[in-house]
């Protein structure tokens, strides 16, 4: 069978993986000039600056990728302090409550806040199939202090989203089966606690964090490695046209113009099809219309004596509520992993824009740089300028999974079943981390096989 596969994000490389795994012939297609998408790392001056997600929560896919690609002794997981998160409330930051006990003491919320969260177990589940979103849902389940000051900087920090236009059912799903299997998401999180040691719930609720000594850029090099010469750089796919034989690709910058295959995989950007010459026989709309904020990344090194605050933690989330501030957080990324900054520096990663403030994101760099210094002033205690400075700007960062998103995910299934041999696979499918694009990709994969026996 031979597959094509359009796009080298972790999602396209997974699934050429195990396409290969399963016996397939595969080329995969990639515009750009390197593998791994938003996956990208480097090492400047001492910093080790990731260009996109800092941090990837393990999964049973992804440990068997790291196995089977021997980079095993390459792994590292966060260290012990990355379990300390702080929030911001009235100007300073405190720390996430990390257990039940400290959530009955913490400064994070008011006493009123920790009664109405008790009421919880008691608050009837809302229909299976109402598309609520993500802000109704806590509200209705934990109050409006708990969504102000846990849920939105959360959701920032995730989505650089809106909790208010963000549908739970698509987005956090995970939540949504807490409540429809439980009625309530305390008895669900107590039932996952108790689960046995290597069950599904279990595994499910104590994932671990990780990354590579050389940066997440580690697993899809490796990845491309495996593949070899399968993987085609520079090679921007222009048009898909369906013929009697198969797919007909055409491919810029190929030693042939057009290549035929029996099955196709799109694993590139949603937002990349309006670019794309694709006689789908339906409308596209509602994938060209799914937002994508900007963002814009700013690792700053600095000593660390100009830093005040003991970076004791995982980073700082912002919420929406303490408008005094226009980030929506800071990593503390030098804490998070060892080797990401100079002996006598640390490195802090600042997230800027977002559907918050998509203006920010687009700002000029001496704006930003500004505008970013004066909130960590304020908040970590900076006393001095930056020694280390690199931004990165995301013009479309990540999907919005908003209300009214089963038309995107109807209409993907559409237009696989109308159209033989055509998959689609990626963050805008079932999950926007990296654990959900490579198992978006590894589905597509066993589907594509299953197809062409």
């Amino acid at each position: 069978m031979k597959v094509a596969i359009i796009g080298g994000g972790i999602a396209g490389l997974t699934a050429a993986y195990w396409l290969r795994q399963g016996g397939a012939e595969v080329t995969l297609f990639e515009a750009t000039a390197r593998v791994g998408g938003a996956l990208r790392s480097a090492r400047t001056d001492g910093y080790l600056v990731e260009y996109g997600p800092n941090t990837v929560q393990a999964t049973p896919l992804l440990e068997e990728l790291i196995e089977a690609l021997g980079l095993r002794t390459q792994q590292i997981e966060a260290k012990a302090a990355a379990r300390k998160r702080y929030v911001v409330r009235e100007g300073k930051p405190v720390a996430l409550p990390s257990s039940p006990q400290a959530f009955l003491t913490s400064d994070l919320f008011s006493l009123g806040a920790r009664l109405r969260v008790l009421r919880e177990p008691f608050v009837a589940p809302a229909p299976p199939l109402l598309d609520e979103s993500m802000a109704d849902f806590v509200r209705r389940r934990l109050g409006q202090e708990v969504l102000d000051y846990a849920v939105n900087p959360f959701v920032a920090g995730v989505f650089a989203g809106d909790p208010a236009r963000l549908s739970l059912r698509h987005a956090f799903p995970r939540l949504h089966a807490l409540e429809q299997q439980h009625g309530s998401l305390i008895k669900g999180a107590k039932k996952q606690a108790k689960a046995p040691t290597g069950s599904k719930e279990s595994t499910a609720s104590h994932r671990h964090i990780f990354s590579f000594h050389g940066g997440l850029q580690t697993l899809p090099d490796a990845l491309a490695n495996a593949l070899g010469p399968a993987v085609r750089l520079n090679a921007a796919v222009r048009r898909l046209h369906r013929e009697k034989e198969g797919w007909t690709l055409h491919v810029a910058g190929a030693s042939s113009e057009e290549e035929t295959f029996d099955a196709v995989l799109y694993a590139a950007p949603l937002h990349a099809l309006e670019k794309f010459d694709f006689d789908a026989g339906l409308d596209l709309a509602p994938l060209l219309d799914v937002p994508h904020p900007p963002v814009s990344l700013l690792a700053l090194g600095f000593r660390r004596a100009a830093v005040r605050h003991p970076l004791d933690g995982f980073g700082l989330l912002v919420p929406a509520v303490e408008k005094d501030f226009r980030i929506l957080g800071v990593l503390f990324s030098s804490t998070l992993f060892p080797d990401r900054a100079p002996s006598g520096y640390v490195l802090l990663t600042v997230f800027v824009g977002g559907a918050r403030h998509p203006e920010l994101a687009l700002a000029s760099d001496d704006e930003l740089a500004a505008t970013v210094l004066d909130d960590l002033t304020r908040l970590l205690g900076i006393q001095d300028v930056p020694v280390f400075s690199k931004r990165i700007l995301w013009e479309k960062a990540i999907p919005q999974y908003h209300l009214g998103y089963d038309r995107v995910t109807t209409l993907l299934d559409r237009l696989e079943e109308r159209h033989a041999g055509l998959f689609f696979a990626g963050n805008y499918r079932s999950g926007i981390s990296v654990g959900d694009a490579a198992a978006s990709g590894e589905d597509a994969a066993r589907r594509i096989l299953a197809a062409g026996r």
